[in-house]
């Protein structure tokens, strides 16, 4: 009789344990113990700080300070410098007196080839020229390098283009030392939008990128309108043979950032003080870097798309 019990009690216990393991059985859903998926790259890179390291000699993420992650430049700030909503964390807000000066340029007297890259969130120009950011020429009413917005004029039905602008200085002995360039940013007013500017030395070439698309540039002496990926001439180009402007050499002292050389107090240059045609920059910049070398399309793109996911 006792091992009938047993018997029965086992067969209770191995109905119990069955019915457990067909609960839990029908309850497992593999979803939820699947691997997580890798996140998507982008030309190769799966982060934005992967892109290029050894090449990247500045880095501004403005997420509450104006300070060069990698300590190349060291600036002091002029007026309230703010911070606003960035692309990711927190973005210099640009105001009509405020504005960083670096002392010293640090890579900038060294630079040949370059890229410039960051996010721009920019409300109209409305008549006056907003400097952004520039290498100083102490001696000179322009800077070695000076990255601006101007006003597109009557070229602008529908109110929602920035004229983006580029100066340079080349004091390597090319015979033309200066060029004056500039891209037409369409639906760029009050929009985060990512600005990219690379020059090869090796090859002359510049380029200028909105959203990672290669905009055409205008006025590069001996080419008519706008042209992506134009050759810098560094002699006049309709006399052959014509010099490249080649590896740059920027004759520069100091850096500024929101605003322009003259605009400064004191002014970076003994050449000019303030001009009632320019300002500083008053809208909102995110994720400025600068590398040493021209960056690639594919590269440009890779950062565009990294950094519009935070990553």
């Amino acid at each position: 009789m006792k091992s009938i019990k047993n018997i029965f009690i086992a067969s209770l216990t191995g109905i119990a344990i069955l019915f457990a393991v067909s609960s839990c059985q029908k309850g497992f859903d593999p979803k939820t113990y699947a691997p997580a998926k890798p996140l998507p790259s982008f030309g190769g890179y799966s982060s934005s700080k992967d892109i290029e390291t050894s090449s990247l000699v500045d880095y501004f993420n403005f997420n509450g300070s104006v300070t060069d992650s990698l300590g190349n430049l060291s600036g002091t700030t002029a007026g309230n410098i703010t911070f606003g909503s960035g692309v990711s964390g927190k973005a210099y807000q640009g105001a009509g007196s405020s504005y960083v000066v670096f002392a010293n340029p640090g890579p900038g007297k060294t630079l040949q080839s370059y890229t410039l890259s960051f996010w721009m969130n920019s409300p109209k120009t409305n008549g006056l020229a907003r400097g952004i950011f520039s290498f100083n020429n102490p001696n000179d009413f322009w800077g070695s390098l000076d990255v601006y917005l101007d006003n597109p004029g009557p070229t602008d039905p529908k109110g929602d283009t920035l004229l983006f602008k580029v100066h340079m200085t080349n004091a390597s002995g090319v015979p033309l030392t200066a060029c004056f360039l500039s891209s037409k940013v369409p639906n760029a007013i009050n929009i985060w939008t990512h600005m990219v500017v690379t020059y090869d030395a090796a090859t002359s070439v510049i380029n200028i990128y909105q959203n990672a698309t290669a905009l055409g540039i205008a006025g590069v002496q001996g080419l008519k309108g706008s042209v992506v990926g134009p050759t810098l001439p560094g002699s006049d180009p309709t006399k052959t043979p014509i010099t490249p402007y080649g590896a740059l050499k920027l004759p520069t002292t100091a850096a500024v950032l929101g605003t322009w050389q003259f605009q400064t107090n004191p002014s970076l240059t003994t050449s000019a003080t303030a001009q009632s045609w320019a300002e500083s920059y008053t809208g909102l910049l995110d994720d400025f870097r600068i590398y040493n070398k021209a960056l690639s399309a594919a590269e440009v793109s890779a950062l565009f798309n990294l950094e519009k996911l935070g990553r």
